[in-house]
């Protein structure tokens, strides 16, 4: 490294300096010139040092490169640092990248290992001790070098650990690129591989079995996603049904805060965990849910309290949530945050509205992103939430359920519903004759004891 350390960190605070000359063996290249000129702008710019503005970010980095070691060195030696506006700088810089044309594999001979992290590199001799099949050594050094890919494009850490494998999970699924998104199942049989690399490169356990858990879940969608719509629901109502959805929601919003402000995981964990959070207070349609917009759709007003209007595109009829559940309401709240402090959150506010609330930008998401999130989530598509929605309020009053779901459901026409009615007036004749059912047993009951009291009193006579 060129230059006195002290001299190139002079405008950064004196604990990530500290931390960086303490460390300077091992710091990456590039990194404390781009952390210099990062701190250098912030200060410029009289930027506030605890989330700087995206300007830092791009003064500081003249290459995609160069800014992603800058987010990796503030990961390391900043962590109390909220990189949210980074988030912007990231797409400018993918925006930049070239199209998937020139991305197409070419049939060149490379050695194993060529394109992996270098400590990717030094981990491959325990994988090429192991005592595998030859077959399953090489599936693992292909699922490797695709996961070395995302790491590469900087879609995902190289450190080996629940981070990473959130990061290659969500690039895997939800890859920028429609065209090189895989099934959960494919996304597994990857990170395993890399699962398998840093078992015999010496990862601590700890870490390997927090990217284990990453790996379940993507198992357990996959087998979920084989399932019918009865199958899925019955195995919802299983899990626990909306208690389940809940805990669900509450493990994502728990992923997301281990996650750095600017990561493109992050975000998506939110989103799963916000969408699924709005659908259980009223579950609208998909193609109604990735039109809404901030202060026209979806409002929040200046008490903190969210609700939702629209016009539904199926029906044309317009149908409301009314305020929407306080602990919904939180998680909009750190939805639109994006990473930044709580206390940010009426600023945040006013600058989305008029935004796409799925994207938190201008351009609105395609028409099944509701339903690819769900699945993500919860295993199921966003509409078997409407399904699920309609159970429990056939089971708790069918009498008069189908008007409720109805009106719950957005139902334009009487006949929009038949199915649902159908199956509310079954529950409805079902405990009718419950009921009947009872009054009979127990007028019959009552008559055998009549007789047995006659009976008796004639053989006393």
């Amino acid at each position: 490294m060129r230059g006195d350390l002290t001299e190139i960190l002079k405008d950064a605070p004196a604990a990530v300096r500290r931390a960086m000359v303490a460390d300077a063996p091992n710091l990456a290249p590039g990194a404390a010139h781009a952390m210099g000129r990062f701190w250098s702008a912030v200060r410029g710019r009289k930027s506030n040092p605890l989330m700087p503005a995206a300007e830092a970010y791009r003064a500081a980095a003249a290459s995609e490169s160069t800014f992603r070691c800058l987010l990796r060195a503030l990961s390391v030696y900043a962590p109390h640092v909220c990189t949210a506006p980074a988030k912007l700088v990231s797409e400018e810089w993918y925006a930049l990248r070239p199209k998937a044309a020139s991305w197409v594999a070419h049939p060149v001979e490379q050695t194993v290992g060529a394109n992996w992290p270098k400590a990717w590199r030094e981990m491959k001799s325990g994988l090429d001790a192991a005592r595998i099949t030859s077959s399953t050594r090489k599936r693992y050094f292909a699922s490797i070098d695709r996961c070395a890919t995302v790491v590469a494009e900087g879609l995902a850490s190289d450190t080996l650990g629940f981070v990473a494998a959130c990061e290659l999970s969500e690039a895997f699924l939800f890859h920028p690129d429609k065209e090189r998104r895989v099934k959960p199942v494919t996304a597994a049989n990857y990170i395993e591989g890399l699962i398998a690399l840093g078992a015999r490169g010496g990862v601590a356990e700890d870490s390997l079995a927090a990217m284990r858990v990453v790996l379940c879940d993507l198992r357990d969608q996959a087998a979920l996603a084989e399932k019918s719509k009865q199958e899925r629901l019955s195995g919802l109502m299983e899990r626990g049904g909306y208690a389940y959805v809940a805990d669900r929601i509450g493990e994502l919003r728990s992923r997301a805060q281990d996650l750095p402000a600017h990561s493109a995981a992050r975000r998506r964990c939110m989103q799963q965990a916000v969408v699924c959070a709005v659908i259980l207070n009223k579950p609208p349609r998909k193609g109604d849910l990735v039109s809404w917009r901030f202060g026209d759709q979806i409002v929040r007003d200046i008490d903190g309290a969210w609700h939702a209007e629209w016009e539904q595109e199926k029906t044309g009829g317009k149908t409301e949530t009314g305020t929407i559940w306080p602990e919904i309401g939180d998680i909009l709240d750190e939805w639109v945050l994006d990473g930044r402090p709580d206390r940010l959150v009426h600023v945040r506010y006013q600058e989305l509205v008029g935004r796409n609330w799925l994207t938190l930008s201008d351009s609105e998401p395609y028409r099944n992103l509701p339903t690819e999130l769900t699945r993500a989530a919860i295993g199921v598509p966003s509409h078997d939430l409407r399904t699920l929605a309609a159970d429990y309020m056939r089971r708790h009053d069918p009498a008069h359920a189908a008007d409720i779901i109805a009106t719950h459901l957005g139902h334009g026409t009487r006949e929009a519903g038949v199915a649902y009615r159908a199956e509310c007036e079954g529950a409805a004749s079902q405990v009718i004759w419950q009921k009947a059912r009872t009054t009979i047993a127990a007028q019959s009951l009552a008559r055998s004891a009549n007789n047995r009291m006659k009976r008796s009193r004639g053989r006393k006579a």
